[in-house]
């Protein structure tokens, strides 16, 4: 998860903060607002009305003043008046001067237009043709139409009207502010631009728009469209929330939310030539501000999803995260330092070409990611409940989830199970580490490895049967295939078993290869085609063991004992070579030295050779002795068979042969 912020305001949190029409609003706003206060103020002296005269009869360079005590609230100057019906009068080349209080602060505004119709019992002005609106703050409009109705405290225009305020300025058709209200309509095409020297031009547009006063919220509705640069935000609603000072605190954008940056997550900017374009979508997008103007905190949703594409230093992975809710925290420097998914969440990393690999995703009812602010970089995240992770063929569950992104591991916790499909296991524990850069796994306490596929047949691979691994501990290598099990460790293959300190299982090319040490103890069950009984188990123990599948061969060493019925093999090291199809045993040799014993039978040579298919034990050696109640056989080599009494002594020219037999009724010599 790629998210990096810098330690600087970033494009978005100006885009968002600055869909302030705030600025062009609260001057219309204070026009109207003094238009209704001098309502309220004394009246003056009667204007004496002009005499009437026939054809054309005009007053010229006419000036009108309304006072509050000695203070002067208005001044409307006309170049003639061209008529005059009952109250109304009609005013050509108008100049309106006029006094309000913005933010606390008095200023000056003016009008002027072509035309004037003025009414002054019903406090009516009609203001047509070239309508120009300035005040000292630098607020400009300009419309063909504007219209006042002091009786109602409404000030509204129905043509096109554009406005302008130091970098601020738009257009939209129409406006309607009434004044009892306090709150300000934009009815139709709605265009707001902000360009100052520092950032790039913001531009809104939006359906309509409407300002309260008292709830002091503006609202964007219909098909809202912000754009900075590459960075766009679109909504069919956009509302902002300001203090008594107008500045912004809150931001929300409402229903279809869609919001495409070009290189950092809301309200903060990539870091220079890292991170890529994000895209977020949800119903609904809320912000807040610090008193600095810096983003505090943000939440998407429901149904936020978020995709995040790498930058030019990133690696080549498209990240997607998503929850019912998404929240980012941000710290005093507007940085992303923490995200959370709170209800179905779900993060998904998938690469992009040329990069190869697996795709990985994780699943929970709720995540914490905690961010370096600095970097944007994932430090640590944590995912709570029905936890589901895959990668590849892999497929993980559990309770509890951590992920550290210095080493780039999956820790599962609380009932944690790993299946892979791939290569038919599933593996269970207390705790499982899976590392997504190499393919390590590590599980710890009570493991539990069931391997249901690989394995060339035979001895080891529980003939069809689920191979069965324990131990406390397991480490799995995932560039090598080598697994080991540390602790009580214990391997069953249907009914075979090998159980030892520790067991080191590879497997390449779908062969394996077993390594057991630390008081090993093996039980083997050979099949024999046409017997007609199983041949007995082989009960086999070393301080080591290797079983290689490819050589279809089990070498003990140290302190070795095998046994098979009533037959036991003893020496420094023994080899058991299986049958091709590795059922079955073939022969076993032990030696340098080697002790045999067969019930009674007892016998000693350098190396022994036992075939169990023919029965017999053939010993080699300097000399080799046998001892049984009935003889004492000695000899460089001696052949017995285990099924009757027969022994082959084989002599050699420089060796003296010895055979001793002895009548069932002499007793042994000692």
């Amino acid at each position: 998860m790629t998210t990096p912020p810098p330690p600087r305001r970033g494009p978005n949190a100006r885009l968002l903060r600055r869909l302030l029409l705030t600025l062009v609003l609260a001057v219309v706003v204070s026009v109207a607002w003094t238009y209704r206060r001098s309502s309220e103020a004394r009246p003056s002296a009667p204007l004496p009305a002009p005499a009437a005269a026939d054809g054309d009869t005009r007053t010229e360079k006419l000036v009108f003043k309304k006072f509050q005590g000695e203070r002067l609230l208005w001044t409307l100057a006309a170049r003639e008046m061209v008529g005059k019906e009952q109250e109304e009068m009609r005013l050509r080349g108008v100049d309106f001067s006029f006094s309000y209080v913005a933010q606390g602060k008095p200023g000056h505004g003016n009008i002027v237009a072509d035309e004037c119709t003025y009414s002054p019992k019903v406090q009516r002005a009609l203001f047509k043709g070239n309508v120009v609106v300035t005040t000292e703050e630098g607020f400009e409009l300009r419309t063909d139409v504007l219209i006042y109705r002091g009786d109602k405290s409404v000030a509204k225009s129905d043509r096109p009207v554009q406005f302008k305020r130091k970098d601020v300025s738009g257009s939209s058709t129409g406006f309607t502010y009434m004044a009892e209200e306090g709150s300000l309509e934009l009815p139709a095409d709605v265009v707001v631009n902000v360009q100052d020297e520092d950032n790039p031009a913001t531009e809104i547009r939006a359906a309509r728009a409407s300002l309260v006063r008292e709830e002091k919220t503006l609202r964007f509705t219909g098909g809202v469209t912000v754009k900075q640069s590459a960075d766009v935000l679109t909504a069919q609603r956009f509302e902002t929330d300001f203090s008594d000072d107008h500045v912004i605190y809150r931001a929300r954008a409402i229903d279809d939310v869609d919001l495409r940056t070009g290189g950092a997550l809301p309200g903060t900017a990539g870091v220079a030539g890292a991170g890529g374009p994000r895209h977020l979508r949800c119903r609904k997008l809320d912000l807040w501000f610090r008193s600095n103007r810096l983003l505090q905190e943000a939440t998407a949703g429901p149904d936020a999803d978020l995709t995040l594409m790498p930058g030019p230093r990133d690696a080549r992975e498209r990240h997607r995260l998503g929850a019912r809710f998404l929240a980012f925290a941000y710290d005093e420097l507007g940085r992303l330092q923490e995200v959370r998914g709170q209800k179905d969440s779900w993060m998904r990393s998938e690469p992009l070409p040329p990069a190869k690999g697996a795709a990985r995703s994780v699943a929970a009812q709720s995540f914490v990611a905690r961010l370096d602010a600095a970097t944007g970089a994932a430090e640590y995240v944590e995912f709570t409940k029905d936890v589901r992770f895959e990668e590849g063929t892999r497929q993980a569950t559990a309770q509890k989830a951590y992920y550290d992104g210095a080493t780039d591991v999956v820790s599962l916790k609380e009932s944690p199970e790993l299946v892979d499909s791939g290569e038919g296991s599933t593996l269970i524990a207390q705790a499982i580490d899976v590392g997504s850069r190499d393919g390590d796994i590590a599980a710890r306490h009570d493991v539990r490895h069931i391997l249901r596929k690989g394995g060339g047949g035979g001895l080891f691979s529980g003939s069809g049967q689920p191979v069965l691994l324990t131990a406390r501990f397991l480490d799995y290598d995932g560039q090598t295939k080598v697994g080991v099990y540390r602790q009580d460790a214990l391997l069953r293959a249907g009914k075979d078993e090998v159980r030892g300190g520790e067991i080191r299982l590879t497997e390449k090319d779908g062969v394996r290869r077993l390594e057991a040490s630390g008081g090993v103890v093996s039980l083997l069950h050979p099949r024999r085609e046409g017997a007609e009984a199983p041949p007995a188990p082989v009960d086999g123990r070393a301080r080591e063991m290797v079983y290689d599948e490819a050589r279809r061969e089990l070498v003990y060493k140290g302190e070795v004992v095998i046994k098979q019925g009533v037959v036991s093999i003893r020496g420094p090291r023994a080899t058991i070579e299986l049958t091709a199809d590795g059922a079955d045993v073939r022969t076993m040799r032990a030696g340098e030295p080697v002790q045999v014993e067969q019930g009674e039978r007892r016998a000693q040579g350098l190396r022994a050779t036992y075939d169990p298919r023919a029965g017999t034990m053939a010993l080699v050696g300097e000399p080799v002795t046998l001892v049984d109640p009935r003889q004492h056989v000695q000899g460089r080599a001696v052949t017995f068979n285990l099924g009757d009494d027969r022994v082959v002594v084989d002599g050699q020219e420089r060796a003296r042969t010895q055979t001793v037999i002895r009548s069932r009724r002499e007793p042994p010599r000692p």
